[in-house]
């Protein structure tokens, strides 16, 4: 596959299935294991999840979507999901690397924010939030490398558009881990994850809050904090000698915290997603 296929092939994945959701936003993300990365390169493949309908819910959805991500020298472009498989461990989008000198890395982009359309809510109870419009978020992501394979990373997300998406701020860790004997049939690569998030009052107010006169749940105005907490582990595994077909997955646990946590609609504080995909990469 050529440059500019590469290229037209994932913008239009990452339009068609970008943006934040609670699928997105929690779901662990697979380790690239190779030690380098050539100038171009390319993951395409399809990822079934399983996660609750919108956060708090008690309601869940599963779903099978494709995924591309593309790395081209510095710069690096994927959808939700696709980017650990170039190394790019946060969420999807466009980035490039600002600074990478002594175990620390700057790395700023774009990202396709879809806003809130709850489709799968049969039974209706979300139906008096209002849409939340989709939006162009900026990030501007500081990453340090520490010994044993982690890192620490501290993520911040402004709405570049001014939709009333406001700025959502995230620290996060990350570390590869040995094989669990207990594991060890399954072979590949494990990873665990942890991450919390916090949002401004914008964003809490657009996400978690509910207006004046719906019907189902009384008026809430939350104001800047914490939106919520989780802890996830990766795994993927090469599934042929030259390394291109490869089998990942992974599971996470989540909190709501904060006005997050306080907001009407919310069932349950405390969820999980889960994933699997097959992806292949050149």
């Amino acid at each position: 596959m050529n440059r500019p296929c590469c290229l037209r092939l994932a913008l239009l994945l990452l339009l068609c299935a970008g943006g934040p959701s609670v699928h997105a936003a929690d779901r662990p993300q697979p380790v690239d294991e190779a030690a380098t990365l050539d100038d171009v390169r390319y993951v395409i493949g399809l990822t079934a999840a399983n996660a609750p309908i919108y956060w708090g819910q008690n309601e869940r959805s599963t779903g099978l979507r494709p995924f591309v991500a593309l790395r081209w020298g510095k710069l690096r472009i994927s959808n939700s999901g696709a980017g650990g498989l170039i190394g790019e461990t946060n969420a999807g989008g466009a980035s490039t690397d600002l600074l990478d000198r002594d175990g620390w890395r700057l790395r700023t982009g774009l990202r396709i924010d879809r806003g809130r359309r709850i489709q799968d809510d049969s039974e209706q109870r979300l139906s008096d939030l209002p849409r939340v419009r989709g939006t162009l978020r900026g990030r501007l992501v500081l990453t340090r490398t520490l010994p044993g394979n982690a890192a620490w990373s501290l993520t911040v997300a402004p709405d570049l558009l001014g939709r009333e998406g406001g700025t959502t701020l995230q620290l996060g860790y990350f570390r590869q881990l040995a094989t669990p004997e207990w594991l060890s049939g399954l072979g590949g690569q494990w990873s665990v994850g942890a991450d919390l998030n916090m949002g401004s009052k914008q964003y809490m107010q657009s996400y978690f809050g509910v207006p004046q006169g719906a019907q189902r749940f009384v008026p809430y105005e939350p104001g800047a904090g914490l939106r919520n907490a989780s802890l996830g582990l990766g795994w993927q595994r090469q599934l042929d000698h030259d390394k291109h077909w490869v089998l990942f997955g992974g599971a996470a646990a989540q909190r709501l915290l904060g006005p997050a946590a306080d907001a009407p609609f919310v069932q349950r504080t405390g969820t999980w997603t889960v994933n699997l995909g097959l992806a292949y990469r050149h």
